[in-house]
């Protein structure tokens, strides 16, 4: 058919005049970059299932930088002799590599930011490969690995990579853990154009393996997953097992100062640099794992197939010798083939979670079994290293249970939040607003375009075009929805943006605040008030890097957690009864709260309330408090053994998938972390709520 195509438009090629000509050739430009952007496809390679970055938790903000990358300048000053010797080399061997190898040396695309910031080192792509390299870690890792040990470990070689070694990012494309487990190792997976192997780095995939192959054997799961990568990736770019094509190594001693050597097209780390890597325990394998990726191709066999007998026997009879071979604790053990695979997951169920099982098919598990993820929180909470305290007497925590006639009506009140960093650092503040700034000095009105405010032992000095004493001041700008701003409060936004922009009134009065020992002090204190609907805007308790899903999960607790305290029949563990505000801007005491115009720069929690905006959380329909914290180390804990609450069944303890070796934060209500990681794959805002907080309902309260 593309013959026929092909002879027809040569054809009538000949008979078009110079207008059709264009636009034939037009035409073919544009399906030429169709077809390219089509060809490049997804990152994910169809034929195997690889955990993301996201999966394993790397933390991108590690890559991030403030301002962009500053332009390459030549050096001013003057250059040695050997600086410029160096230069003239490099000149050279890149001409040459350029003229004869183009493909080796140009990358097809790279992106300076990520998630809306700068990089440290932008992101390079090339969708053309020719060649595969396979590494080992060159660590002994120990025996008896759980899969939360290998997920502590992929983050410690990230962090070692990017931070101590200052290489931007992991230098492998892919992992393999020695569970079978592919992991996306580099930013842009398969695309990824990584920066290790001078000359050898833009047409390259890099495999690496964990474990130390000089002294170790890899495990049967670890060769099979490796041989079904290579086999995925020779396949998708065509890469020929059994050919050859050419590295390159630098040379000083002549031009072009590089030397061209042909190597296989699937390879190990030591022919492209003098290194024992992989390791001889490896190594040795390379003619079998070519001639099993040349046979899979051939037969059309990708996806889970296991090794020759014979290969598997050797492996298996190597790793019986070796005593550091790894084990998992949690994860079920299956054999190789698929439908026992299934078969064992099916099996598990009843009293254990197999974890890609549930990763991918929560819903499924619980209608299948519901009780399978509490008699695993039993067990991780049986494995638990600490002893949990035992409740001594119970309390209620729930003083009034609002109605959703309450709740609207809380909705279109104003929020008092005191301002807890100017409050106990700040004794001075320099006050301008958006048009003139209306000061209420111990009730009389002034208007000025601006103050400046100083705390003394028991009044407030005004200094404005003269100086007054008060007990009271509070100002506001004298145009509705306009912000006062503090100009000496140099707090600023991981953007330099500064964060000290007011939307409402402030007030500055003496009262009492807490301290974050536990007690309580007596002194002047900034408190800002302004609608509940603008207060819900400039809360920051998740971020842009996050997905809209998880935005909407922190929008919809953040909402129910400041109603529920917001009338004072609520005790605040940390807030006075008496006091003259309702909720603190500091995190640890209650929500993190910034600034007026934090939308532009948050634009996804934006979109979350609004998408949220008539929604509220209710328990038996009256408005509950929703409890949140960072991570946990497999379990939630209930409000009942962790509050000594007798009125909250709602907060239960749950299975709880993470990384953390222990509880950051109280352990009560959602894990923060696995919340996102929900988020990631397949769960709705509602469904996450549903699962960490049991029988609430999502009510629309118009």
């Amino acid at each position: 058919m593309c013959k026929l195509l092909g002879y027809f438009i040569i054809y009538r090629y000949e008979h078009m005049n110079l207008y059709k000509k264009i636009w034939l050739f037009g035409l073919l430009f544009i399906w030429i970059i169709a077809w390219n952007i089509s060809n490049a496809g997804s990152r994910d390679l169809p034929w195997v299932t690889i955990i993301s970055r996201a999966q394993w938790w790397a933390d991108e903000t590690i890559r991030f930088r403030s301002t962009p990358r500053p332009t390459k300048t030549s050096s001013t000053g003057e250059k040695t002799e050997e600086q410029i010797k160096a230069e003239n080399i490099s000149k050279i061997r890149n001409a040459w590599m350029t003229k004869n190898f183009p493909f080796e040396r140009k990358y097809e695309w790279s992106n300076p930011m990520f998630w809306n910031h700068y990089l440290i080192y932008p992101d390079y792509y090339n969708y053309h490969k020719n060649k595969i390299i396979i590494h080992h870690t060159a660590k002994d890792y120990g025996a008896n690995r759980t899969m939360e040990d290998v997920k502590k470990d992929i983050q410690q070689i990230y962090k070692y990579h990017t931070i101590n070694r200052n290489f931007w990012d992991i230098w492998y494309n892919f992992l393999i853990d020695q569970m079978w487990n592919i992991y996306e190792w580099r930013a842009g997976g398969q695309w990824a154009v990584w920066m290790h192997a001078s000359s050898n780095n833009v047409a390259s995939i890099w495999i690496a393996l964990m474990w130390n192959f000089q002294n170790d054997t890899p495990t049967v799961e670890q060769m099979k997953s490796l041989v079904n990568l290579t086999t995925a990736i020779a396949r998708y770019y065509h890469i020929d097992p059994m050919g050859y094509t050419y590295t390159f190594s630098t040379n000083t001693e002549k031009e072009p100062y590089v030397v061209a050597t042909k190597n296989p097209n699937i390879m190990w780390h030591k022919n492209v640099k003098s290194t024992a890597c992989p390791g001889a325990n490896l190594y040795k394998y390379l003619p079998q794992i070519r001639s099993e990726v040349l046979r899979r191709m051939k037969n059309e066999i990708i996806w889970n197939a296991d090794l020759p007998s014979s290969w598997a026997n050797e492996l298996k009879k190597s790793n019986v010798q070796n005593k550091s071979t790894l084990q998992t604790k949690n994860t079920p053990q299956t054999k190789n083939t698929a439908s026992n695979t299934q078969k064992t997951a099916s099996k598990t169920t009843s009293n254990t979670v197999n974890k890609s099982d549930f990763s991918k098919n929560l819903s499924e598990l619980l209608k299948r079994n519901p009780q399978v993820l509490q008699n695993a929180a039993q067990i991780a909470k049986k494995n638990y290293k600490w002893n949990l305290a035992k409740a001594t007497h119970f309390t209620n925590k729930i003083s009034k249970k609002y109605s959703i006639t309450d709740v609207k009506n809380l909705m279109n009140q104003n929020i008092s939040v005191l301002l807890y960093e100017l409050t106990k650092d700040y004794d001075s503040f320099q006050i301008v607003c958006d048009g003139n700034c209306i000061f209420n000095i111990d009730g009389v009105n002034y208007s000025r375009s601006w103050a400046t405010l100083t705390f003394l032992a028991n009044k407030i000095q005004v200094n404005s075009n003269y100086t007054l004493s008060a007990n009271q001041v509070s100002v506001k700008s004298s145009v509705t929805d306009w912000s006062v701003k503090i100009t000496n409060y140099n707090r600023k936004s991981y953007l330099w943006i500064p964060w000290n922009s007011f939307k409402g009134s402030l007030y500055f009065e003496k009262w009492t605040y807490p301290l974050k020992n536990g007690e309580q002090k007596s002194d002047f204190i900034v408190v800002n008030t302004l609608p509940f609907s603008e207060y819900m805007k400039w809360i920051v308790e998740t971020n842009d890097t996050e997905t809209l899903e998880k935005n909407k999960v922190m929008a919809m607790i953040s909402k129910n957690y400041a109603l529920f305290y917001m009338n004072k029949w609520n005790i605040h563990p940390s807030i006075s009864p008496d006091a003259n505000y309702t909720a603190i801007d500091d995190p640890d005491f209650f929500q993190k709260y910034v600034w007026a115009w934090l939308e532009k720069t948050l634009t996804k929690w934006y979109q979350a309330l609004n998408a949220t905006k008539n929604q509220i959380v209710m328990y038996n329909w009256y408005l509950p408090i929703l409890p949140y914290f960072n991570c946990s180390p497999g379990f939630t804990l209930s409000a009942e053994e962790k509050r000594w609450w007798n009125d909250t069944p709602y907060l239960k303890s749950v299975y709880d998938f993470n990384s953390c070796s222990d509880f950051a934060g109280h352990g009560v209500g959602l894990a923060w972390k696995w919340a996102e990681r929900f988020a990631q794959q397949w769960m709705t805002y509602d469904q996450i709520l549903k699962y960490y907080y049991d029988w609430i309902e999502i009510v629309d309260i118009n």
